[in-house]
């Protein structure tokens, strides 16, 4: 069969297309008994369920701070905004749908339509993510060194179609190619459904493949050429070279896409090696970091983000009262360093321009 019809009867186009009925030749479940077929993993499983429950309850809060706030005027933040509502689809996946199926023992045939759809939608968004990092490191080059041409995509409206591309390409990745399916097993997802009567390469993911290889070397690569261009600047032109600001989002950034990194090389490997169970579960667990470590980096890292969650979460009584006792206590400090604080405060606010 021609390797694009396949791709087209596996994917969830088809599915919509046909009545949410799944091809009766590759996702055949009649006789199966998915559950027979697999193996409870209940602590691993509750793990994975919990940890993305927390994630979640982190995650969005973050995300509403940051939409609403005057960050929103970076376009650095623009594109960290759609990374995140791909992160938080993906932690559905990867870690709420992963716990919930691995604790009762599922793998394809336990619940054929949901675990395609949850798999469509973890493939959709991993790829679009992919395309974000690299969309994100490009915007970080940028920064640093202002001469780049490509600088002009991410100013004025043009951001908004350069965005587009990584929206296009996470549409794509999600109704048009094959998607993971779950294996409790393995307590991981795989292309292949591991029925009887077919081979593993009825559903190898050229696209998926690609993906990974390409998202690994340019990630290495443009965050290689920013920490050079950083080294470089702080060491020749100390103290105006690069603001904290851009920084603080620089370490951000690379945090945030060095996971992405790591989950796609895993994967990148288990496509074309042998891998034991425990690979496959450190393949897993990389993927569940490479989505659920941004809001742990935003809450850690981002002061900005951090004071809007508090602010977003703690009832105002009880802050009001935590802010008097403070003042309280810092007041004697504050009227005998506070010129110095001041001082502080406006150094550290570099001219450097964060677009």
């Amino acid at each position: 069969m021609d390797l694009l019809t396949s791709d087209f009867d596996q994917s969830l186009n088809f599915v919509v297309r046909n009545g949410f009925k799944l091809h009766p030749h590759f996702y055949n479940c009649t006789g199966v008994d998915g559950f027979a077929l697999g193996t409870r993993r209940e602590y691993i499983g509750t793990y994975f369920f919990v940890v993305g429950c927390i994630l979640l309850l982190i995650y969005v809060p973050c995300l509403l701070v940051i939409s609403r706030s005057d960050l929103m005027k970076s376009s650095c933040y623009k594109i960290m905004v759609f990374l995140g509502i791909l992160d938080i689809c993906c932690i559905l996946t990867n870690s709420v749908a992963t716990g919930l199926l691995g604790f009762v023992g599922a793998t394809f045939c336990s619940y054929p339509l949901f675990i395609f759809f949850m798999g469509s939608l973890g493939t959709g968004c991993w790829m679009g993510s992919c395309a974000t990092c690299i969309l994100l490191g490009i915007n970080r080059c940028c920064d640093v060194n202002q001469h780049l041409r490509i600088r002009t995509i991410f100013i004025g409206r043009k951001m908004y179609l350069t965005i587009a591309v990584p929206v296009l390409y996470t549409i794509y990745s999600m109704f048009f190619i094959k998607p993971i399916l779950f294996n409790s097993n393995y307590i991981s997802w795989f292309f292949n459904p591991m029925l009887p009567g077919h081979e593993a390469t009825d559903y190898v993911n050229i696209a998926h493949t690609v993906n990974n290889c390409v998202v690994s070397m340019a990630t290495t690569a443009i965050y290689a050429y920013l920490c050079i261009l950083l080294f470089a600047k702080s060491k020749h032109f100390r103290s105006e070279s690069i603001s904290k600001t851009q920084t603080q989002i620089f370490f951000q950034s690379v945090l945030i896409c060095s996971f992405n990194a790591i989950a796609a090389y895993i994967y990148v490997y288990m496509q074309f090696f042998y891998s034991p169970p425990s690979v496959v579960l450190v393949g897993q667990l990389a993927w569940q970091c490479a989505h659920g470590s941004v809001c742990l980096i935003y809450i850690t890292m981002n002061r900005t983000v951090r004071r809007g969650v508090i602010d977003l979460v703690v009832p105002r009584v009880i802050r009001d009262r935590a802010r008097i006792g403070t003042t309280t206590i810092t007041r004697p400090i504050l009227s005998v360093v506070g010129a110095d604080a001041k001082l502080t405060t406006r150094t550290g606010t570099s001219s450097g321009t964060v677009f």
